[in-house]
């Protein structure tokens, strides 16, 4: 009783706004109901029981049969049970003498984070649903978790880059769930572009920003100027951890986080097909996502569709041929793998034979997103002139030609280059992902299906 409605109230409300579910005996059971029954069933289904000891705990004996129970559960089924001394020194209650006139706990606010903590830790929440087969993603975390963790590093922002597909997200995702419990908030925002391409879509994820933030209170935000102005404050105030997933635009990034200087220790993570997005800002590190090896795609090829880390016998020789085409890319791996789960080999050898013509529709549209996603018709013209004709060409060559077609070649490859769709190498020479090349010939074949000469390139 000397506790519930302080220092108890304000533990729940803290656990509570962590996004913890929490019960609480004198909430959760009903006038009239079954007490020992409600209170047995909440503590065999709870992970953690947090015993706040007082000065009149003892005096109580429905605290001392509910302390007897979280104990007789904890011996059998290895509950844990954080002890909380409140105004009580431990050694009292242990050997239940003295006066109980101990040691206060200095700043309730603070020790209260501080059990929110230690409770989050030991719970090891994973907040975001992640792939069950994170194949290769390890060693792709590995930095990024020692920079999230790292709070002397001058660089509060990370931009992970790369090609549609690639697992972006997926990185941010594994990286945000392993690091989120040691910042004061966070919060992920997916879908970034998609969804602020949508009615007031920019207002909701501001929203859904401060509300995260803010731990659920502080009301809606009804105008995007007035959001920015309130998550900045809200940001600049604590430790947060922020990932702005799939950010097109650069007034995404600032509308969404309302400022560019953060609290000491906070860290923001974007991902994006855009390697320079934030190019001009100076506090801020890259990390290019990088393909999968020959060895890693077929475990995750295997697993997908077979269920175990290897082909199955008499799979073999089609599975590297698929794992082949799609060149380390996830998306691709995943895509294939799945939609050939149990059919017949025959099926097998015939969607082989299928992807020589046509590629896979739920991988052209994700890797299609680019294309639609680019500046103008310039830059989609020279992606497919490149696409169709250009690759394996050495660069200066390609320019000289395409800047006969008025397509400003010089300035249209530095973009494509910068949105992870063409890369220069082996001596100046235009390369692309195997399966964007596809997508290009693809957007220009549904042209006109049946007709070749109605499209706008032959090869």
């Amino acid at each position: 009783e000397d506790t519930r409605k302080t220092f108890t109230d304000h533990l729940y409300t803290a656990l509570v706004q962590a996004g913890l579910s929490v019960f609480r005996d004198n909430d959760e059971i009903e006038r009239g109901g079954n007490l020992k029954w409600e209170l047995d069933k909440a503590i065999k289904g709870s992970q953690i029981a947090i015993i706040v000891f007082s000065k009149d705990y003892a005096s109580s004996t429905w605290c001392l049969d509910e302390l007897v129970m979280i104990l007789d559960c904890k011996d059998t089924s290895r509950r844990t049970v954080f002890p909380v001394f409140y105004d009580v020194e431990p050694s009292e209650v242990r050997n239940q003498s003295g006066s109980f006139a101990g040691a206060f706990f200095g700043h309730e606010s603070g020790f209260i984070q501080k059990i929110v903590r230690v409770t989050e830790e030991k719970l090891n929440r994973t907040v975001l649903s992640v792939t069950h087969y994170p194949v290769g993603m390890d060693s792709r975390v590995q930095n990024i978790h020692l920079w999230l963790q790292d709070e002397s590093s001058n660089a509060n922002i990370l931009v992970i880059y790369g090609m549609g597909g690639i697992g972006k997200t997926t990185i941010a995702k594994i990286a945000y769930n392993l690091n989120f419990n040691i910042f004061d908030s966070s919060s992920f925002v997916a879908n970034v572009n998609q969804l602020s391409e949508q009615p007031n879509g920019l207002l909701e994820l501001q929203n859904q920003v401060l509300s995260n933030v803010l731990k659920g209170g502080k009301g809606r935000l009804y105008n995007v100027h007035e959001g920015a102005i309130k998550i900045n404050q809200a940001i600049c105030s604590k430790r947060v951890l922020v990932v702005l997933d799939d950010v097109e635009k650069l007034d995404q990034f600032d509308t969404l986080l309302g400022t560019r200087v953060f609290y000491p220790g906070s860290k923001i993570i974007i991902t994006t097909r855009k390697k320079g997005l934030l190019r001009a800002h100076p506090a801020h590190k890259v990390h290019k996502v990088k393909i999968l090896d020959r060895d890693k795609s077929l475990e995750l090829f295997s697993w997908h569709a077979f269920g175990q880390d290897y082909p199955m016998d008499g799979y073999v020789e089609q599975s590297e041929r698929l794992v082949r085409r799609c060149e380390g890319l996830p998306l691709a791996l995943q895509v294939l793998s799945s939609s050939l789960l149990g059919k017949s080999i025959d099926i097998w050898e015939d969607a082989l034979r299928k992807l020589e013509e046509v590629p896979h529709n739920d991988i052209q549209k994700v890797l299609e997103i680019s294309y639609d996603t680019l500046q103008d018709d310039y830059d989609k013209n020279l992606f497919l002139h490149i696409a169709c004709f250009f690759i394996g060409e050495e660069k200066d060559d390609t320019v000289k030609i395409l800047e006969k077609c008025g397509l400003h070649p010089t300035v249209g490859i530095d973009s494509l280059i910068d949105r992870c769709l063409i890369t220069v190498e082996n001596g100046n020479k235009l390369m692309m992902h195997r399966l964007l090349q596809e997508m290009g010939k693809e957007i220009v074949r549904k042209e006109s299906p049946k007709e070749p000469g109605k499209r706008s390139r032959l090869w």
